[in-house]
């Protein structure tokens, strides 16, 4: 009951500003809901990822004043509930920021939807269950667009330094260029993860430093093809790593990636795959509060194969299902997915 009293008091709050804004500043108001919910069974190996099931509803509902074309602030929470008898696991988490959107520049900062970055990242650089519970941005957000191209830049703020939190932040840059013709393109992820001590930690805690940056080439087949989609891109993934509570000094793992993308009516197929070095060398020591990537890539070699279709899809929903394959080395887990999105 609490956490329903906590929601009905943020919301009456931002309604009341809104009302009262637009009455005596003439201020437009907007406002949002967003409903999801997630099946997500995962089957087979666990030694690198939990077989477990996650089965829950979200409700996002977000009110704003706008006071420009370009220029409005908004505020709301992100109610993320288990199905279950009661609501004793559920988790509340604020919305919060301000927004900037023209032609060619966008900036957010605040606690803001991570949905508004141009696409999802990558594997390595991002997991679906971290997805599933981290659905805002906590910092700010460049973005620029180009009939060409574009690229995302952002600071994510995970963790404020206390007695029994770390400090920890993450920095991304994703960008992407097509020179000619829409068939070429070129492109690039980076990261830096960024893990501190927290007050008065023991000695043996250290800042552990992480990068990961990942240049790719590819090309769009979509206008050559009968295939409504069909995107090949490929590139190198390198990390250096450093935690200074050990003498190793830096370690440089790096592979070869190759993401294929294949899409047709409402069916489409995706392939991501990994080979080289071991990306998350201490996963088993620090995993999310360091990593943000699936732990497959703990491995040496690592393949997810996507099947998914989309069973419903218009400007007001989504509703897709997925068989997600996982195979990576002496590992297999297979995830069963039902995705809505209103």
């Amino acid at each position: 009951m609490k956490m329903i009293y906590r929601i009905k008091k943020i919301l009456s709050f931002f309604i009341f500003l809104t009302v009262f804004s637009a009455g005596v500043y003439a201020i437009e108001p907007t406002w949002e809901v967003n409903l999801g919910s997630v099946f997500d069974n995962r089957e087979g190996d666990a030694n690198m990822n939990h077989a477990k099931t996650f089965f829950f509803v979200t409700l996002a509902p977000e009110v704003g004043l706008k006071f420009t074309d370009k220029d409005r602030i908004a505020g709301g929470a992100v109610w993320t509930q288990p199905l279950e008898n009661g609501i004793k696991n559920g988790k509340i988490i604020p919305t919060l920021y301000y927004r900037h959107e023209s032609d060619t520049w966008k900036f957010s900062m605040g606690m803001f939807p991570r949905t508004q970055l141009r696409e999802p990242l990558p594997g390595f650089m991002w997991c679906d269950s971290l997805a599933y519970f981290q659905r805002n941005i906590r910092g700010a957000l460049v973005q620029y667009n180009h009939r060409k191209g574009f690229f995302d830049a952002y600071i994510d703020w995970r963790g404020m330094q206390s007695e029994t939190t770390r400090e920890a932040f993450n920095i991304v840059f994703h960008g992407e260029w097509r020179p000619k013709n829409n068939l070429f393109l070129i492109g690039s992820h980076a990261m830096m993860n960024h893990l501190a001590r927290r007050v008065n930690s023991p000695e043996n805690e250290k800042v552990v430093d992480n990068f990961v940056v990942n240049p790719f080439v590819g090309l769009d087949f979509s206008h050559k093809t009968p295939l409504d989609s069909l995107i090949v891109k490929a590139g190198g993934v390198v990390s250096l790593e450093r935690n200074r509570a050990d003498n190793i000094g830096w370690r440089t793992p790096a592979g070869l990636w190759l993401d294929i993308v294949a899409e047709w009516k409402f069916l489409g197929i995706k392939n991501s795959l990994y080979a080289g070095g071991k990306l998350f060398p201490e996963y088993g020591l620090l995993g999310t509060e360091l990593y943000q990537g699936e732990p497959f890539y703990m491995s040496s070699f690592y393949n997810r194969t996507d099947i998914y279709a989309r069973i419903l899809k218009n400007k007001y929903m989504n509703l897709e299902a997925q068989l997600n394959f996982n195979f990576a080395k002496n590992n297999f887990i297979f995830y069963q997915r039902i995705i809505l999105d209103i």
